[in-house]
């Protein structure tokens, strides 16, 4: 069949099944069949190569005895195949026995499926998803290679990313960490939190390169080590190694902090780690407890730090993504963390990357940390760092975001690629704005182990998820209790005499740092909810209620009722298309994106005249009385308005009105029993159905807040009606509008306790 039709094909069968309910399980139940499907492939090859070769799986559970039809009726679909695949495939399977003795290609059955779910209901359906699967080719080299590029589309379409952290590192920027670490035959690579495998492929890809014997090519198979703690990705992983030709995977089913660190021998560290680790979880204290105590932290990127630091061998190499909260974390274990490794690796690099490299899956901001298990030459007495160079990664040219259909390319990584073999500090002396500094491991523990240089100019503030920002609300107060500790041991210095410089510990003013930790939470923290919100984050999705093209059509069955009554212009049912382009980020299957015009109808208040006396003298509302989802009416100013006039120029209940000047952009609802008139500063935006407007206001309070709704125009800046038209916003299912908006009531409510 056409490769590039195979997902599209799979997914158009299961939206019919009552058993699928979102794309996690769709990807999921992909995913466990097209194991068995690519395993069965592997055998062939086994069989063929080997005189004694005998399959792990029974007989009557092997894919090409069950699953392949032949085309003559006599394949199982229906009850038949529900039975089998429930009552026999999925309790074989997961039974299967393993001792220690049994090959590593035989152990990943029962691993791949010991927590596997098959979730479809109609057995015809699940015949259909079987053939479709059955039809690859992967005997045939053009066809398995090409699998392997639509097998990364798979992987990217995991819509259960982005939470805790996980989420489908850029090909780009695996395949960039791997080329910089210049991977050698006969080394061993690592990575502790795999998921899908991206980072093992990446390092085979780039290792392949230096294969030139058939030992090379043993070793090849042998140099990747993976360790995934949740069934469905490890499933992904085993797949995906068995495309790339590594026919006995070292991916283990397991949780890498859940072992002693200080246990780890010689054998059990690598040459090369490469890693991407979770990050935005929180671990509890019988974890911890595998860690010496400066180093437990509770962050969940920090343990895998400790982890990649005791399992990195002699002379090793390692490039690990971290969020920003590494950088310029100051709690005890962070700072503990980092002070070992300027002390006892050598961290030469950092490379600072742009917040939406993973769009559209997280907002949070990342960097690439190089180091090795060396001595730097050159290293000051009680360091293995000598210095330590900071890379900005800015965005290229023509780009103002990553997002799904403008991803990061390998291209873009070239400018580091450019400065890696020819570093130079690049600092704007008029502005300060530094892109590469470097600092020796000294000045970096004079700055208190702060990471985080060379930083992106602030435009705008970065809006990060609910748990992060609430990480860094813990962390300040964490900041200033050890701020407080210090004062007092400063003082205890003082008053036994000590006065000597060297004691006294530096401090920042605890006052600054409560200030920072009260007055910018609750904003901050409410632009987070509503990110969450507008990108179908914040509630779950149910599979039965409505999607939101019901919602779509019922405006548009009202629009042809407007236009016949005369209401309308043919004009206002025409729909400017979306392009992709255009999309800033991911939102779930069932919602669409629309256009204000498209699902409101625009108009605007009068311009104001002295000379206009005729009419009725009416009170209207300006942008000086419009506030953020609230009038202010006590002062209202009046001018005339005409009987033809009026209707234009007035709000009834319902309306959506926005600022055109002034704060650009500020929205309330009008909610009052009674109409009034507008001055020529103030949008109307009257819905076509009234359910779905307040959710429409917070995405407006969302987008002003973080500048996506802005001026144009010299001198006095305003939004065009046009302009305002023209925004795209996410429009979710009707009763998922409603949980969404009880959801942010709710935690607003509590959030303005903080005040």
């Amino acid at each position: 069949m056409a490769l590039t039709n195979f997902v599209k094909s799979i997914r158009n069968i299961m939206r019919n099944d009552a058993g699928i309910n979102g794309d996690a399980q769709r990807i999921e139940q992909i995913a466990w069949m097209l194991f068995l499907k690519i395993y069965d492939e592997k055998e062939n090859d086994w069989e063929f190569n080997e005189d004694d070769y005998k399959s792990f799986i029974p007989e009557n559970c092997r894919w090409r005895n069950w699953a392949h039809d032949e085309g003559d009726g006599e394949a199982l679909t229906a009850d038949p195949l529900l039975n089998f695949v429930n009552d026999t495939l999925f309790p074989t399977l997961k039974s299967l026995e393993v001792t220690p003795q049994t090959p590593m290609r035989s152990a990943i059955v029962r691993a791949t499926f010991e927590d596997a779910n098959q979730y479809m209901k109609d057995g015809v359906l699940l015949r259909q998803v079987i053939n479709v699967i059955d039809d690859l080719d992967l005997s045939n080299y053009e066809e398995s290679h090409a699998f392997g590029e639509i097998y990364e589309t798979i992987l990217k379409e995991m819509q259960s990313a982005g939470t805790a952290g996980e989420f489908y590192t850029p090909r780009a920027l695996t395949d960039f960490m791997a080329e910089i670490i210049q991977p050698q035959i006969g080394q061993k690579m690592a990575d502790f939190a795999c998921g899908t495998g991206g980072f093992l492929t990446s390092w085979l890809k780039e290792l392949d390169k230096k294969v030139q014997t058939a030992e090379d090519r043993e070793q090849y198979a042998d140099s990747i080590y993976g360790i995934e703690k949740k069934q469905f990705p490890y499933m992904l992983c085993v797949t995906n190694m068995l495309l790339h030709d590594v026919d006995s995977p070292k991916v283990m089913h397991d949780n890498s902090l859940t072992k002693d660190v200080l246990n780890y021998t010689d054998e059990d560290k690598f040459n090369v780690i490469l890693m991407n680790p979770p990050y935005g979880g929180n671990e509890k204290n019988d974890v911890k407890r595998h860690f010496p105590s400066d180093l437990a932290a509770s962050e969940t990127a920090d343990l895998f730090m400790v982890v990649i630091m005791y399992r990195l061998a002699k002379d090793g190499k390692a490039a690990v993504i971290l969020p920003d909260g590494f950088l310029f974390g100051t709690d005890g274990p962070k700072r503990a963390i980092k002070e070992k490794l300027l002390r006892e690796f050598n961290l030469h690099t950092i490379i600072r990357l742009p917040g939406s490299v993973f769009a559209p899956y997280t907002p949070i901001a990342t960097n690439i940390i190089f180091f090795d298990n060396t001595k730097a030459e050159g290293a000051k007495t009680g360091f293995s760092t000598k210095e330590t160079w900071f890379y900005r990664m800015d965005m290229p040219e023509g780009y103002k975001h990553f997002s799904k259909t403008k991803p990061m390319k390998s291209e873009h990584c070239q400018p580091i690629r450019d400065w890696w073999n020819d570093r130079k500090e690049i600092v704007d002396e008029e502005n300060g704005d530094e892109k590469s500094r470097c600092f020796t491991a000294q000045e970096l523990v004079d700055l208190q182990y702060n990471l985080d240089q060379c930083k992106f100019p602030k435009d705008e503030e970065e809006v990060l998820r609910p748990e992060e920002l609430l990480k860094q609300y813990h962390n300040l107060k964490d900041t200033l209790n050890e701020e407080i500790e210090n004062i007092v041991l400063n003082v205890e210095t003082i008053l036994e005499g000590n006065k000597s410089k060297n004691t006294i510990l530096p401090f920042k003013n605890p006052c600054t740092i409560l200030s920072d930790l009260i007055s910018n939470i609750p904003e901050r923290l409410k632009k987070s909810i509503l990110q969450e919100a507008i990108m179908g984050k914040l509630v779950p999705q149910d599979s039965n209620e409505e999607p939101a093209s019901v919602l779509l059509e019922c405006i548009r069955e009202e629009k042809k009722r407007l236009v016949k009554a005369g209401k309308l212009k043919k004009k206002d049912l025409e729909e400017t298309p979306i392009s992709e382009d255009e999309i800033p980020f991911e939102i779930p299957e069932s919602w669409e994106w629309v256009r204000l015009a498209d699902i409101f109808e625009h108009s605007s208040g009068k311009q104001l005249r002295a000379s206009d006396t005729e009419g009725t003298l009416r009170e209207y509302i300006t942008t000086s009385n419009l506030y953020w989802g609230k009038f202010e009416l006590n002062e209202l100013k009046s001018m005339y308005y005409k009987d033809s006039e009026i209707e234009k120029c007035s709000a009834q209940k319902g309306d959506l009105l926005v600022c055109e000047g002034g704060d650009i952009g500020r929205s309330a609802i009008w909610s009052y029993d009674y109409n009034i008139c507008l001055q020529n500063h103030v949008h109307r935006l009257r819905p076509y159905d009234n359910r779905y407007t307040i959710f429409v206001f917070y995405i407006m309070w969302f987008y002003k807040s973080v500048g996506l709704i802005g001026g144009k125009g010299i001198g006095i800046q305003g939004l065009s009606a046009s302009a305002l038209k023209s925004i795209i916003i996410p429009l979710p299912p009707v009763a998922e509008q409603k949980r969404i908006v009880a959801k942010i009531e709710e935690v607003f409510a509590e959030i303005d306790k903080l005040k």
